[in-house]
């Protein structure tokens, strides 16, 4: 088996929570992370698969991909202590392998298929995570979802609630970078639910917003360098719960780093 390593860690961990969080979106999308599975899988079995001109099946990655997840705790101790609540990682990975192959991917068994194999993606991430460096830039989020001062509340709601986001990111007229959270925008649309008052709310820019006469309140974004070991980083993770790393030429952000990128 090829010796796991950073470069390696990082790009399958980055795609798994990839492929989970848009199997969230979709509770049907469970072929994403299947793949992603696959694909370590094949890289952890070349020289006895690859090099040899074979290929593999989620069958046959199953020893790589077991002793990979043992550097997990929630792999076996754990689920062995909470069983009625954990799910071993065996278990699952034959859960997943046997229903992936069955004709019926669609209404409820495919759900039931998703939450199986988005268990069995968190488990292989800490598993990942177990071979990075603990700096930001191991665990950051790249390339991330921008708010912009001329878009509406309402896609900026709708961006929220359909990726799951609590913050985005807003590089704001003046040139410095704020953050707008989810509780922001709840208190900005009140209580309202008449159609007329509420659509007034849901189509102000969010420049607009933030002049209102119950604003739409923006808070200072804080930054930390990609370097930043993560014991340095989980202290400044306070208010609001989001770091931004900023490109060396200030132009733009190479990521962020969340309190839900660490757990």
């Amino acid at each position: 088996m090829p010796d796991m390593t950073r470069e390696p860690a990082i790009a399958f961990a980055n795609q798994l929570r990839a492929a989970r969080l848009a199997a969230l979106g979709d509770a049907e999308a469970f072929d994403g992370i299947v793949h992603v599975v696959e694909r370590l899988g094949s890289y952890l079995s070349k020289e006895l698969l690859g090099d040899k001109g074979e290929y593999g099946t989620l069958y046959r990655y199953a020893g790589k991909l077991k002793d990979l997840a043992a550097n997990s705790g929630m792999a076996l101790k754990t689920p062995d202590q909470f069983r009625n609540l954990l799910t071993p990682f065996e278990t699952l990975y034959k859960l997943v392998t046997v229903a992936r192959n069955d004709a019926l991917h669609q209404g409820a068994f495919a759900r039931h298929l998703t939450k199986h194999v988005i268990e069995l993606a968190i488990i292989l991430e800490d598993a990942l995570r177990t071979h990075m460096n603990l700096v930001v830039t191991d665990f950051m989020v790249r390339n991330p979802v921008c708010a912009e001062p001329w878009q509406p509340v309402g896609f900026i709601r709708q961006q929220m609630l359909a990726n799951s986001y609590s913050y985005l990111p807003v590089l704001c007229r003046k040139g410095d970078w704020r953050v707008v959270s989810d509780a922001a925008v709840a208190i900005f649309l009140g209580s309202a639910r008449e159609r007329g008052d509420r659509t007034k709310l849901l189509a102000s820019t969010l420049e607009e917003a933030e002049q209102a006469s119950v604003p739409l309140k923006l808070t200072p974004a804080k930054f930390v360098d990609e370097q930043t070991p993560l014991d340095d980083a989980l202290k400044r993770l306070t208010e609001p719960p989001i770091l931004l790393v900023q490109n060396p030429d200030g132009t733009g952000l190479l990521g962020i780093l969340t309190a839900f990128d660490l757990l």
